[in-house]
């Protein structure tokens, strides 16, 4: 006798919170929380943050460089980094091998600041890691980022063959 029941689908059995993207949202959120909290009332946003400790592990890089490192949009790394600048987080200063471009470094007001913070978050990530191997953790997230990259570009190419 053939199974007649129909397949389930994950829209009418899985409440939308229990999805993968609503538990990783709450994750960002929470991290970005901890993250704020390190620096203190220093009135960074988590794109300054990111972009600071970018620097901090590299030195110096161009708007391009950061933008692909963060994998983020460079127009927004540019404003990101117009505001750091006028805060004085951040510097830059000419390219010698690109006159068109500009690098951008850590202030010594900003390096200090990472310097005094990071131990904290290395112990928030050691304490959010609790009871997870986090080597196996790294790979599922890396294997589940290039699951959602593909399925991004699939989306992107039946949106540009529409147009």
């Amino acid at each position: 006798m053939k199974n007649s029941a129909k397949p389930s689908t994950v829209a009418s059995t899985t409440p939308l919170e229990d999805l993968l993207q609503a538990r990783l949202g709450r994750i960002h959120e929470v991290i970005n929380q901890l993250a704020r909290y390190s620096v203190g009332a220093r009135g960074l946003r988590t794109t300054d943050l990111r972009i600071m400790n970018l620097l901090f592990d590299a030195g110096t890089l161009s708007i391009n460089e950061l933008a692909r490192r963060a994998h983020v949009d460079k127009a927004w790394i540019s404003r990101s980094v117009m505001q750091l600048l006028q805060k004085r987080w951040v510097s830059k200063q000419p390219d010698p091998a690109d006159a068109r471009a500009q690098l951008i470094r850590l202030t010594p007001k900003s390096r200090a600041l990472l310097e005094s913070v990071r131990p904290q978050m290395q112990s928030n990530e050691q304490q959010l890691l609790t009871g997870v191997n986090s080597a196996q953790l790294k790979k599922q997230l890396d294997k589940v980022l290039i699951n959602a990259e593909l399925l991004l570009e699939s989306y992107q190419r039946v949106r540009k063959s529409r147009k």
